[in-house]
């Protein structure tokens, strides 16, 4: 009995020590992670990191403040609450901005569990990979549901990120999503900007998602848009760059909002799924005269190819353009984020030191999320603190660039607020943060969160402020990572 014991004790060492051929947590089967589509998906509150090696730091974090989370760690009479992160961490369309996502969630935990004066309920958080694809959505959202009083992160904007909410709405668990912003993601469907879905395959969130249930901090498109038309003014946009596919609602809701915005601006097709068709793409647009001005409606994982591209073209004498704008919605700011795929990054790098970037001729400009150094600028007192903690856990301050990093704090930071409310020693229900949540409204309680002090309108968007306009600033030393922007709406700021 004496060396079953022993070897029972030992199960949890040995399942990192020996390498994984499966989806196991440790050496037991466990029904919380398992494969499909060829990867790791399921729920973890830390160590385990779903086989993925650029998450084991941050999923060893989360691990130790999740056990100092308990009944108690807040007070004597303190309840521990549970709250999910449904994220995918895998996704080409995240690249590695997925970490710092999931960085500023364990972040934001830190400084909620830290506050002692105002910590009334521990959280723990519990994290869950729906895959590259979102293809374990709905079944991770259930298994994570029997757990969760709320869940942040959601994913992309997705069919399948509604699909996930509709299962949480069903058990009214509420949810805040960090960085999904296309048209449709809302109580109502986003009306107030009159989407126009026709030009999206299997469109089930026209009609709005999350029955009351759910909430962004991200910007939705309709409002990045009406950002950028006030900084363009008056100006005509050349081309629209945009994919041919139609089931990416970040992509395809979106479309329709330029032309109504900008007029008929001649459209420049591409296939995601084949990268010579950006390059063909770049090439086309390389042969116009004048100032040109190009709006690229598409998912950032191949802007680096298209800006490397037109850098290029430019360098050998193949382009006619006395300069170009890009202009962008959010997504954009994936140009500061270093990609964990090894040839995205070369064609980001080589993008940000072209001779054409370096000197203006090639500007990229964006609507934001969050962006640090506007956040830096208004020297606020919330963003400092998240740097703060940021850095104290180890994380790299770069990983703020993009801003999802930003986004996944304020969200857990909204829902650490709302589970406040709740006294301590009383159980908490997910009704009760909802309710909460909603009361964080203009006239009433805001949330001093890093990237705003948030309140939501009765649809569940930010209604506290509105997208900033930045440029991406030319890159000074070509040996240091470090990327920055200057504000170009609704104030102006000088790149450093």
């Amino acid at each position: 009995m004496a060396i079953v014991a022993l070897l029972i004790s030992l199960i949890p060492a040995l399942s990192w020590a020996v390498p994984r051929r499966s989806c196991r947590p440790g050496l037991a089967p466990s029904g919380d992670v398992w494969s499909k589509g060829g990867e790791c998906v399921g729920i973890s509150e830390g160590e385990y990191a779903f086989n993925r090696p650029e998450l084991r730091s941050v999923m060893r974090k989360l691990a130790a403040q999740n056990a100092d989370a308990h009944d108690g760690s807040c007070g004597k009479r303190s309840r521990a609450v549970t709250v999910g992160a449904l994220m995918t961490l895998t996704s080409r369309d995240a690249g590695g901005r997925a970490v710092h996502l999931l960085e500023g969630v364990v972040a934001a935990q830190a400084r909620a569990n830290q506050d002692k004066s105002g910590c009334i309920h521990p959280v723990r958080v519990q994290v869950g990979q729906m895959g590259a694809d979102e293809q374990a959505a709905t079944s991770v959202a259930k298994r994570m549901s029997d757990d969760v009083v709320a869940v942040v992160g959601m994913g992309l904007s997705d069919q399948r990120t509604a699909d996930a909410a509709k299962v949480f709405a069903d058990r009214r668990i509420p949810m805040i999503g960090d960085v999904i912003t296309a048209e449709g993601f809302d109580k109502n469907g986003s009306k107030d900007d009159r989407p126009d879905f026709g030009g999206c395959s299997d469109a089930n969130y026209k009609d709005g998602v999350g029955q009351g249930f759910f909430y962004r901090v991200a910007f939705r498109n309709g409002v990045q848009v009406e950002q950028l038309a006030q900084y363009f003014k008056s100006g005509r946009f050349n081309f629209i760059m945009t994919p041919t596919t139609t089931d990416d609602p970040y992509t395809c809701t979106t479309l329709p909002l330029l032309h109504r915005r900008f007029g008929n601006a001649q459209e420049v097709r591409f296939d995601p799924s084949d990268g010579g068709t950006v390059k063909q793409s770049a090439q086309r647009i390389c042969n116009s005269k004048g100032a040109v001005n190009v709006f690229y409606a598409a998912r950032a994982r191949d802007l680096p190819r298209f800006l490397q591209t037109v850098a290029d073209e430019s360098a050998n004498g193949q382009c006619q353009f006395s300069n170009i704008t890009v202009a962008s919605t959010s997504d954009a700011a994936r140009m500061r984020a270093q990609e964990t795929d090894p040839s995205v990054e070369s064609q980001r790098w080589k993008a940000l030191n072209s001779t054409t970037f370096k000197e203006g001729k090639v500007r990229l400009v964006y609507s934001t999320l969050a962006d640090p150094d506007v956040l830096a600028r208004t020297r606020s007192t919330a963003f400092g603190q998240l740097r703060k903690t940021f850095t104290d856990l180890g994380f790299q301050a770069t990983h703020l660039d993009a801003g999802w990093a930003v986004n996944g704090h304020d969200g857990m930071f909204t829902i650490a607020a709302a589970l406040n409310t709740v006294s301590a020693g009383q159980k908490v229900t997910p009704t009760q943060v909802n309710t909460a949540i909603g009361g964080f409204a203009r006239g009433g309680r805001s949330v001093a969160a890093a990237g705003g002090n948030i309140t939501f309108d009765n649809n569940g968007n930010r209604d506290d402020t509105s997208p900033v306009v930045v440029q991406l600033c030319p890159v000074k030393d070509a040996r240091s990572p470090i990327t920055h922007t200057a504000q170009v709406h609704p104030a102006t700021t000088r790149c450093p």
